[in-house]
């Protein structure tokens, strides 16, 4: 699979301008032809030349034609994304905080053994990765910037608690997750991690956020925390289950996967298979190599026009 995407498409709109530079190629040509019939013996140079005593100068006006598109799409930042080995990521780690985390078929509870593994990760993490954290409920919070310093990250982890606002907002936290990611120069990795369904946005809702995701070519991977029979809330008789449905459709649809953990220790190892995952989505940085191109047509074009392309006064 292979993308091609610019950070700043608004300067696209400048291509517009290649219809115009053809036109005044041509009525350059024009002029200059009429300025030249006043002096020149067309009969001789026609002889000599083969009927083609005036050149439309092709040649030079598809080098310009290229300089230009080189030097627009350069200053729009273009990258391309493909599937293949890399171990250079940032993460965002997105943990559930609803009121469900506080259900009883993990000791202490979820969220507690949630955020003991996602220190575990941080812990495992050995390159230099920047990593950034979001809680959610019925909205996304980001609790930490990515960052480097693993300190501030996992005080970030330490300190979520379970918010008052009710829901559980998997399309929010997305969206939270993927704006702390999109301007990050390496390859973006979100890990999700809840115990329940999505109960905020509609499934149209979450499939266009899910695009935009996919837009900024980051993988997400999923993690369903709940045993088999489920967990009761405290005071409730309520049986909190997690919607692997959803959860896989995220996954499947960014090119990611999809880990259930029904202990403790199936949900350590999720985490560490996140970070054995080694294929993901490359970008190529291709600004410096259009701006490069860019440059050596002009010199062509300088030399041409100084040389077999010379106008004569």
């Amino acid at each position: 699979m292979i993308e091609f995407t610019f950070t700043d498409p608004i300067f696209l709109w400048l291509l517009l301008s290649i219809p115009f530079l053809i036109i005044t190629h041509f009525y350059s040509l024009q002029y200059i032809k009429r300025r030249a019939m006043r002096f020149a013996n067309f009969e001789a140079l026609n002889r000599v030349t083969g009927g083609q005593a005036l050149s439309k100068n092709i040649p030079l006006l598809i080098i310009r034609l290229f300089t230009i598109f080189f030097l627009i799409s350069a200053v729009a930042g273009p990258s391309l994304w493909y599937l293949g080995q890399s171990s250079d990521y940032n993460y965002v780690l997105a943990l559930d905080a609803s009121g469900s985390m506080l259900a009883d078929d993990f000791k202490p509870d979820r969220l507690e053994a949630a955020k003991s593994a996602a220190n575990q990760f941080v812990d495992s993490i050995k390159a230099r990765v920047k990593i950034g954290i979001v809680s959610f409920s019925g909205i996304g919070y980001v609790e930490q910037l990515p960052t480097e310093d693993k300190s501030k990250i996992k005080l970030a982890i330490d300190n979520i608690q379970i918010k008052s606002v009710h829901g559980t907002a998997i399309g929010e936290a997305l969206k939270a997750s993927s704006n702390l990611l999109v301007g990050e120069e390496k390859a973006r990795v979100i890990v999700l991690l809840t115990d329940g369904r999505e109960n905020v946005a509609t499934r149209e809702e979450l499939d266009k956020i899910i695009d935009f995701v996919n837009y900024h070519n980051i993988i997400v991977h999923t993690i369903g925390v709940a045993t088999e029979e489920g967990g009761k809330l405290p005071g409730l008789e309520i049986v909190s289950t997690v919607d692997e449905e959803m959860l896989t459709h995220i996954s499947d649809s960014t090119g990611g996967e999809y880990y259930r953990a029904t202990t403790p220790e199936e949900l350590a190892s999720a985490y560490e298979s996140i970070t054995k995952i080694a294929k993901v989505k490359v970008p190529m940085r291709l600004a410096m190599p259009f701006m490069l191109l860019a440059m050596i047509l002009l010199a062509v074009e300088w030399t041409l026009v100084n040389t077999k392309f010379r106008t004569i006064p």
